[in-house]
């Protein structure tokens, strides 16, 4: 009876370790953030040309694909109409957010690109004036590489590699971006059948349109929808913070969170710590947030190292941010 007894003591001790894991009750929510674009473009700048000139533009290029294990093509499906695709979806963007006054989409116009002169090449300055442009974005290489995968796991991928270049007309230099992308699409999303020509075709399209946007929030400060981690508590206090934070009412729920971060339960004021710095990074508030992750993070003592690195990835996450809002500074436009 002893040993048995002993293995059931050690097994209750476990049990009740386990239990103890903060992050246990770790949950998610999205919210929203502005991100700053790659460059600090000058405020003078108003109008925006693009331009494809991918050297896949050419309908002689064929488009392959790989089915499975065997290497298809499709004649159906245009690179030339693809690269237009991305630059118009990147033109819908811009003209979407407003952030440049005009947007000027050529398309593949070899008009715009080839001078008159003995040489044939065009100047930045001839450029400039001819797109009546301050910035001028080129679509320069645009590559598809389809890959189809079945059986265990029903999933198209696609690596996409593009390039594009950024000429602003104050700047004597040209400035380079390649987007490696892997985009990966689920039986369950998207329909798949490579072998359908209307169903490949609508696969490429997405993709084509999705670079396009993607990279046009690289260029200029762009909202997107992030996750943030904050922690549950079926204690009715909690429970009430967190019904006024996923309403958006981040100031009440701060007052239930800030009494609750001096409960005499250790993961009662833990948890209550690390939702204050959400509900401060909300209020842009980012010193006072880490702050409380310091503060979360030294409550527990042991049997919480999940929880301690969730707060240093936090800390990271908001050094980050504090210094995107410093360029923000410089990019957001008074419209």
């Amino acid at each position: 009876m002893k040993p048995a007894r002993k293995i059931l003591t050690i097994f209750l001790l476990a049990l009740n370790l386990s239990s103890c894991l903060i992050t246990d009750s770790a949950r998610t929510t999205q919210i929203e953030i502005m991100k700053p674009g790659i460059f600090n473009l000058p405020d003078e700048i108003n109008t925006v040309a693009i331009i494809n000139r991918s050297t896949y533009q050419r309908d002689s290029v064929p488009f392959k694909y790989l089915n499975v294990n065997k290497i298809e093509i499709d004649t159906l499906v245009k690179y030339r109409t693809l690269s237009n695709k991305c630059v118009d979806a990147l033109t819908g963007f811009f003209e979407k957010e407003g952030y440049f006054g005009k947007v000027n989409n050529y398309r593949d116009s070899l008009a715009v690109v080839y001078s008159t002169n003995e040489t044939g090449m065009i100047t930045p300055e001839e450029l400039f004036r001819k797109t009546k442009s301050d910035i001028c974005i080129f679509l320069d290489h645009f590559n598809f590489n389809v890959v189809g995968m079945y059986g265990f796991s029903n999933i198209v991928a696609n690596g996409a590699a593009l390039s594009w270049v950024i000429a602003i007309k104050t700047d004597t230099l040209s400035y380079l971006y390649n987007q490696m992308d892997t985009l990966v699409y689920e039986a369950s999303d998207f329909p798949l059948n490579l072998n359908d020509h209307e169903k490949l075709n609508l696969l490429v399209n997405n993709s084509a349109e999705y670079l396009g946007r993607f990279f046009g929030s690289k260029i200029i400060p762009t909202w997107l929808t992030v996750e943030r981690l904050y922690y549950k508590s079926n204690n009715q206090n909690m429970l009430l913070a967190e019904k006024y934070a996923l309403n958006n009412e981040w100031l009440k729920a701060a007052e239930i969170w800030n009494r609750q971060s001096k409960n005499k339960n250790p993961r009662m004021a833990a948890k209550a710590c690390y939702n204050m710095a959400l509900a401060c990074e909300m209020e842009g508030k980012l010193d006072a947030a880490i702050d409380w992750l310091v503060q979360s993070h030294s409550i527990l003592k042991v049997n919480n190292e999940e929880h301690k690195e969730n707060c240093k990835r936090y800390i990271a996450v908001l050094a980050l941010r504090k210094k995107e809002i410093e360029k923000l500074a410089h990019q957001v436009r008074s419209n």
